[in-house]
């Protein structure tokens, strides 16, 4: 569609007629086909597909979809909070100053569930100005390096795709599964967040049996749409798993996202590209946008001793440990192992609930991580130090489809290094 516009004095011979550019607004082109499909399937998915054991404590992304569409809508328009640095800055110091006292009563001996429950409905009316904040920096990370899109047959008009869009809230859990005699997920289920320890013993449990072990696991983040970004976390991963969401969300429209949910080192090639991409954004919106706390109150845990020993490489050495006692068909060793491990890091600082295969199953897809001994995460690492700009890795990385294609990316580089 194009729309004219007429001059209405007649010039000497016809009307001048000036043609501009269709602009359409593609992503509300999306989010309105997405709702109108995806939340009536969701609504009778829910209702008549059979309903397990787990049923009481599943976590549905079409519910999370479809009670964030319209105000999804608004900010996509430009409706609601959109500060500048200044007030916005102000807001997120509040925010975060907020988030440290509630992390302070929480781990509290004795927490004033009365003063929680105040600071976080205070923390609340500052919520949507840090959101647009820091999706704004964001976009300005990802517009710097070169990442924006342009319309099909209008060059002229760039915009980030999918636009940045998250929000702070407390994201559901992962139930994880993992053969007992190797290191694999099985498939994940989302759970409720807020369940008490005995309710997530008895999923684990229930899930559990002489094939088959499992993990509840605590997430910083999940790239749905808006992605859901943890809200009691420091500012440091406040924009580091906002950035990583947001890579998802990209990847998602290129070959390596593709490759998502295929088996094989699909996750581990995507969560490792994530989790470098989200770290290095996050180091430019901290140079660009410098923003200084006050001690103790940048949404940080209260302080305690450090640990005693080095977590990762006590994490690595027993990775490595079970993939060769699982080599070797030695199971029990194997879970023996494990659990002399957690004891271990409990008596020096490190408290870790359960530590089992569905453990290293879930947190070694993060290929750049002292719990995966998948080799895949330093080859990704080293394409960063080859490219060293999240533009470049990101272009490199998006249109992998194997840990082959990697090292097919790293021969191009080397050669275009050794050219120089």
């Amino acid at each position: 569609m194009l729309s004219a516009m007429v001059s209405l004095k007649p010039p000497p011979a016809a009307a001048v007629i000036t043609y501009r550019p269709w602009r359409p607004l593609s992503w509300l082109l999306v989010v309105v086909a997405a709702a109108a499909v995806g939340l009536p399937l969701g609504g009778l998915v829910n209702v008549l597909w059979p309903r397990g054991d787990l049923a009481p404590y599943e976590y549905h992304l079409w519910r999370w979809e479809a009670d964030n569409l319209v105000e999804n809508l608004f900010a996509r328009a430009g409706i609601g909070p959109n500060p500048g640095d200044a007030a916005g800055q102000a807001e997120l110091r509040t925010y975060m100053s907020l988030t440290s006292e509630v992390r302070a009563q929480t781990a509290s001996a004795n927490p004033d569930l009365a003063r929680i429950d105040q600071l976080n409905a205070e923390r609340a009316k500052h919520e949507h100005s840090v959101e647009r904040l820091i999706e704004r920096y964001i976009d300005e990370a990802v517009t710097a390096e070169g990442l924006q899109h342009h319309l099909p047959l209008f060059d002229s008009v760039w915009f980030t795709w999918p636009p940045v869009d998250f929000k702070l809230t407390s994201p559901p859990g992962v139930l994880v599964r993992s053969p007992r005699d190797r290191i694999q997920r099985l498939g994940d289920t989302l759970i409720k967040s807020g369940l008490s320890l005995r309710d997530v013993e008895r999923i684990e449990a229930d899930t559990t049996n002489a094939n088959t072990v499992s993990l509840l696991v605590p997430i910083g983040g999940l790239a749905a749409y808006p992605a859901i970004v943890r809200d009691d976390r420091d500012y440091d991963s406040l924009i580091e798993t906002a950035s990583h969401e947001w890579t998802h969300h990209y990847l998602a429209f290129f070959p390596l996202g593709e490759q998502w949910g295929k088996g094989g080192d699909a996750e581990t090639l995507n969560e490792t590209t994530a989790n470098i991409a989200g770290r290095e954004i996050a180091n430019i919106i901290r140079k660009n946008h410098p923003i200084t706390f006050p001690p103790g109150q940048d949404g940080s845990a209260p302080e305690q001793a450090p640990p005693t020993v080095d977590f990762n490489k006590e994490m690595h050495d027993l990775r490595l440990q079970v993939d060769a006692l699982l080599k070797q068909g030695k199971v029990s060793d194997a879970e023996q192992a494990m659990e002399d491990k957690r004891q271990f890091l409990a008596q020096h600082g490190i408290v870790i609930r359960k530590l089992n295969l569905a453990y290293f199953a879930f947190y070694g897809t993060y290929g750049d991580t002292a719990a995966s001994s998948n080799p895949v995460g330093p080859k990704i690492e080293h394409v960063w130090e080859l490219t060293k700009d999240v533009g470049a890795f990101l272009r490199v990385m998006r249109d992998v489809r194997s840990a082959g294609d990697v090292d097919k990316a790293i021969a191009r580089l080397e050669a275009a290094h050794a050219a120089r």
